[in-house]
């Protein structure tokens, strides 16, 4: 049996490694190891009082905190039946699409668009002046602007509290945003189309893994109640029974691998879910199979500069006297469970609190640790003929 190590594994978000075993030179099997130091968050927040929980677990991930921080409250909100103002809402939602933009950003122009235009990296296409790779750039900007704005700093939100934000951004500061965002709204089509004409991909089998979103009840958004996969649709306090996730000996993410399984979540899984009724591709994604997922996510940042516009609209209108918190409610113990799209997909945070207001146990999905099982099967299936 030989056996080829892809180490570091670069172009990701990340820390990990790809064992390739190959038996009489043949693949034989594919090993996704997820190596970055263990960070024991959900141990780390047992025993502290529920409103110390969102600023930790916001830590997990830098360019994903928002995600995590804002599922975090809505868990917690939850199980204390708090229900948030309508402005809080607003800027809540527009936190959370600023990550996603900055995100599918960072991932479509600083990692993917290397490998595209046949660079070693971002900074050589920066040197000899690549316009594609310069207008990535200034688009990643723009979405930690709207971050910065809303959450009131680009990482580690603090406007985010329990029962809603902390106050609303001045109104020249919605108006500089709005202004901004309409160049990005004129000259995305074009940026996209030229990305487009780049993707030319080797080929790949079909894409593996059941799809899996929350926030479909009625129209795409980022947030839900329920968690759809195929043609189901289960509460997203069922997600422990439908994930069956456990740990795993040879890597430091979690694997899922519920009966429904293996599942696929992130872009692709969220287009494939809506079945371009929201999202439309100029080309059938599935022509590229997992590298589908960089079409899916260059149409989600055409959706989300259109969220943001609404959103903005909303609060250049909205009476400034209006409340941004709902009153708090003692914390008599419970059980919360939220479900986020983050950029990645679906992101979970499920705590029990007692009636102390002390966290007894939590447990905290991510994309990554839903993804890990379907990144091993479609390398396998990738390679298995080369």
């Amino acid at each position: 049996m030989t056996r080829l190590v892809v180490d570091p594994l670069t172009r990701v978000e990340g820390h990990g490694r790809v064992e390739l075993l190959l038996k009489q030179g043949r693949l034989h099997d594919v090993k996704v190891r997820l190596l970055e130091s263990p960070r024991l968050f959900e141990s780390l927040v047992v025993g502290r009082s529920y409103d110390e929980v969102p600023d930790l677990v916001c830590r997990i991930c830098a360019i994903c905190s928002a995600a995590h921080k804002l599922t975090s409250l809505q868990a917690i909100e939850k199980l204390m039946a708090i229900r948030i103002p309508t402005i809080a809402a607003v800027l809540r939602e527009l936190l959370l699409l600023g990550g996603h933009l900055q995100s599918h950003a960072l991932h479509l122009f600083c990692l993917i668009l290397p490998d595209l235009c046949g660079t070693p990296d971002l900074l050589a296409l920066l040197q000899r002046k690549e316009p594609l790779a310069e207008a990535g750039l200034k688009l990643k900007a723009f979405g930690n602007r709207i971050q910065e704005i809303a959450g009131g700093r680009v990482v580690h939100p603090v406007n985010p509290v329990f029962g809603g934000v902390a106050y609303i951004p001045d109104k020249q500061l919605i108006d500089g945003l709005s202004e901004e965002l309409r160049h990005w709204q004129a000259c995305w089509p074009d940026l996209r189309q030229q990305f487009l004409q780049l993707s030319n991909y080797p080929e790949a089998s079909p894409v593996i893994g059941n799809p899996l979103a929350t926030g479909l009840q009625e129209a795409f958004s980022l947030n839900g109640e329920s968690l759809d996969y195929g043609e189901e649709q289960v509460d997203s306090s069922e997600y422990a029974q439908l994930l069956g996730e456990r740990s795993r000996a040879d890597s430091h993410a979690k694997d899922s691998n519920g009966q429904a399984g293996p599942f696929l979540t992130g872009a692709l899984a969220r287009a494939t879910l809506v079945a371009g009724r929201k999202l439309r591709f100029d080309m059938p994604a599935e022509t590229f199979g997992i590298h589908g997922n960089n079409l899916a996510q260059a149409s989600e940042i055409g959706w989300t500069l259109l969220r943001i516009g609404q959103l903005l609209e909303t609060l250049r209108q909205a009476d400034r006297s209006e409340p941004l918190r709902a009153a708090l409610k003692q914390a008599n113990g419970g059980i919360g469970t939220a479900a986020t799209e983050a950029p990645r997909g679906l992101l979970i945070h499920h705590y029990v609190v007692d009636e102390w207001g002390k966290v007894v146990a939590a447990d905290i999905v991510t994309p990554t640790a839903i993804n890990q099982r379907v990144m091993a099967a479609q390398i396998m299936a990738d390679l298995a003929n080369e």
